[in-house]
């Protein structure tokens, strides 16, 4: 999959010549479909800062990152939602030997943002950070977003068959004000405790170092879906769609981030996460 992205990356740079690619362009995939349905109410509206973090292990400034980061979470807990992603070159790629967690649609979202080094992140996909004075106000930055009132309040839950291999995912969304523009919903999973390599700040390596909040799969498409109901203020709608565990996966280990975004801008409104239960 990976070498039929850097392919169609490739086919769209030559027929773009020395154009600026926009984004939609980047690759045409077809992930899970969400149907929606009336939903209900939720109970304590929470705003969340959802924040792509990109890194890499051969960054050697990314552990820092990374503890910035977890302070945090610490802070301000599930009203923080977290994902790293593997930048798809240079620092970003594996040790030899190693497991490679880039994904397609981590390079998807790395091309978007155009980031050029890491550690870097990104609040709402608005607000960038990247690693030296920007990165430690990130921590600050978050609790600016999480102090606001919500104007979409957002729960998500996950629930695998009896085999463990097939998750299905119901995203709630309850309007508190009006949003005149077209939304929509991206979902993907994450994973805690993958043990690799990773390059430290001393210059050392550590051969099992925890990397954690690990994009590993793009549910939907790398857009999202579009929420097929009124944004106006009192409606209530549930989303739901299935996928397939990766088989490389550990249920225990796995997360469920969701987030509503504005179709043009790409702007995050709200976002959630959940375990698999």
């Amino acid at each position: 999959m990976k070498k039929n992205l850097l392919s169609l990356l490739a086919l769209a740079l030559l027929a773009a010549g020395c154009d600026k690619i926009d984004p939609d362009e980047y690759i045409v995939y077809d992930g899970a479909v969400i149907t929606w349905r009336q939903g209900s109410a939720i109970a304590n509206p929470q705003q969340r800062a959802y924040v792509e973090k990109f890194t890499g292990p051969q960054c050697h400034n990314c552990p820092d990152a990374d503890v910035t980061l977890d302070e945090a979470h610490s802070l301000y807990g599930d009203k923080l939602v977290l994902v790293s992603i593997n930048h798809y070159k240079g620092m970003g790629t594996p040790f030899p030997g190693e497991p490679d967690m880039r994904t397609d649609g981590g390079t998807v979202w790395d091309h978007f943002y155009g980031v050029n080094g890491i550690p870097a992140a990104f609040i709402n996909r608005e607000k960038d950070h990247t690693y030296g004075s920007a990165m430690p106000a990130i921590k600050t930055d978050i609790g600016t977003v999480v102090a606001q009132t919500p104007s979409v309040a957002m729960e998500v839950d996950a629930t695998a068959d009896a085999t463990g291999s097939n998750v299905t995912v119901h995203v709630n969304l309850d309007f508190l004000t009006t949003i005149e523009e077209a939304l929509t919903v991206t979902v993907a999973l994450v994973e805690d405790s993958l043990r690799y390599k990773q390059l430290m700040p001393d210059g050392s390596v550590v051969n099992d170092y925890a990397h954690n909040h690990m994009l590993r799969k793009v549910i939907t498409g790398f857009w999202g879906r579009d929420v097929e109901a009124d944004a106006v203020a009192g409606t209530q709608t549930s989303g739901t769609l299935t996928f397939a565990l990766p088989a490389d996966c550990q249920k225990a280990n796995c997360h469920i981030v969701a987030f509503l975004s504005r179709k043009a801008s790409r702007h995050v409104i709200n976002s959630a996460s959940c375990t698999l239960q």
